[in-house]
């Protein structure tokens, strides 16, 4: 527990809020009134409180976190020995993940109308204003030396993006001033807190930053982020379960406490504040999505943050109607996906938490990186059910056919295994445009579809969101086997 937290307040869905100590939170009614959520949001305030958070011991050992487990079996992600601990391999599934994460955050940005930037991600040391931003970071430096001096690997894009808009110059008319990168970050972590992908040493975050002219702009802008990161995390990542965290200082929360509370109200989700008597970073306050994962750590997802610092500190300004250079008294900071590599530690946990439910578990139909594996049933059916994979890859979706000599029984073993979506066993009985038998692997059972009602049921399933084609070969025996 961090000493300079002052006041912790537990608030339930309705927004009603009740002063907790961390010796007594056990005994706040919120808990109770909150419902399946409430028990999240006690998980979340125990491990706050009880100084768990995030990290968790032995990610190697017998209590291996299941995202650990998933993340290799699947072939998404592993460590990689020639490199430094925290600095992961991606493997051809594990990538196609992470570029359709990458795309939706790129989407939601535009969404919200930012301007797209790209920045360095070495810092010089001498730079006065970047140095004191850092230094409020300090214990996790990224160092590097070329010859040259001392220079930083950023932490997020904060310490480039600022000087960034610091040369941009806009008005009333074009604030606030919007922008995005997809940033390569680094962070020294800990030794014993680094593991899998809840916390890593490089990592890709989708950085979301609005310079704003005033703070009627900035409770605008903060309020969208928010409610638009609530539906990302329901629809898209974590489902239910998750709670809201904020941090924060005592005098904003006090100025800002019917909005603050009628957020939560509003999402109807359960939050914890932890206030502080003086702000110990550049934010007065900011909220942390956090997702309560199978074994019951946090994950911090998304994430809003009021920063009255650096619009002066780095002379970020708008020009008011006379001319004159403002610094803007607010600038948000945001994160849509955090880091992609938290995402997917959250749906892979959450793909545990239904293992464990006896629910099969699978990731998204839209993340899936096979949607539809045919099996023919004997080799004098594979040409044709090449052809359909064809068809099927032009809906699209990602398809491939198991053309191994294996028993049916085992690919459709090996498919499951696999948390494919769909599968089709394709013999004699079926013709071009079908019917087909599909297996339905999470509503369980068959479905005989023709292929008009096949392409309806996968483009159902991408509800318009990001496609990439198949990241591996069409013919599963053509695949090598990357991690086993």
């Amino acid at each position: 527990m961090a000493s300079e937290f002052v006041r912790w307040i537990c608030v339930d869905t309705q927004g009603k809020a009740h002063e907790v100590t961390p010796a007594g939170y056990a005994e706040s009614p919120v808990f109770t009134r909150s419902g399946a959520a409430g028990a999240l949001l006690r998980q979340f305030v125990s491990n706050e409180l009880g100084g768990r958070g995030e990290t968790v011991a032995d990610p190697e050992g017998p209590h291996m976190p299941a995202h650990v487990r998933f993340m290799r079996a699947h072939e998404l992600v592993d460590y990689c020995d020639v490199s430094e601990k925290g600095h992961l391999k991606w493997y051809p599934k594990g990538l196609l993940i992470r570029q359709l994460l990458m795309d939706e955050a790129r989407r939601l940005a535009h969404d919200w109308g930012a301007l797209e930037m790209a920045n360095p991600v070495l810092i010089k040391a001498d730079s006065n204003a970047v140095g004191e931003l850092m230094a409020e970071f300090r214990e996790r430096d990224y160092r590097v030396d070329g010859g040259r001096g001392t220079c930083w690997l950023r932490y997020a894009s904060d310490p480039l993006a600022f000087p960034f808009m610091q040369k941009v110059r806009f008005g009333l008319r074009q604030a606030p001033l919007k922008v995005y990168e997809e940033a390569s970050c680094f962070r020294n972590e800990q030794e014993g807190e680094v593991g899998g992908l809840r916390r890593v040493r490089n990592f890709s975050m989708t950085d979301m930053h609005a310079a704003c002219a005033t703070e009627g702009q900035a409770h605008e802008e903060f309020e969208w982020l928010t409610r638009r990161f609530a539906a990302l995390m329901r629809a898209l990542i974590a489902r239910d379960r998750w709670v809201l965290g904020w941090e924060g200082t005592v005098d904003f929360y006090e100025a800002n406490r019917d909005w603050l509370l009628g957020l939560g109200r509003d999402l109807e989700v359960p939050a914890f504040f932890k206030l502080m008597d003086r702000m110990s970073h550049y934010y007065a306050m900011k909220n942390e999505f956090q997702s309560i994962t199978a074994d019951g750590a946090n994950v911090q997802i998304s994430t809003v943050q009021w920063d009255v610092k650096d619009g002066a500190r780095f002379q970020i300004c708008y020009r008011d109607a006379s001319g004159s250079k403002v610094p803007c008294p607010v600038i948000l900071h945001a994160s849509s996906f955090g880091s992609v590599e938290r995402s997917l530690c959250a749906l892979l946990e959450n793909a545990a938490v239904d293992e464990a439910a006896g629910i099969a578990p699978a990731l998204p139909y839209w993340l899936s990186p096979v949607q539809l594996r045919i099996l023919p049933v004997s080799a004098s059916h594979l040409e044709a059910c090449l052809r359909l994979a064809e068809r099927v890859s032009a809906f699209p979706a990602r398809c491939d056919v198991d053309d191994r000599e294996e028993t049916v029984g085992r690919r459709i073993r090996d498919a499951e295994r696999d948390w494919i979506p769909f599968l089709v066993v394709a013999g004699e009985r079926e013709g071009a445009d079908g019917p087909f038998s599909v297996r339905m692997r999470r509503e369980g059972g068959s479905r005989t579809l023709s292929l008009a009602e096949l392409r309806a049921l996968l483009q159902g399933g991408q509800d318009g969101l990001p496609y990439r084609v198949l990241p591996t070969r069409m013919r599963v025996s053509e695949n090598p086997v990357f991690h086993g």
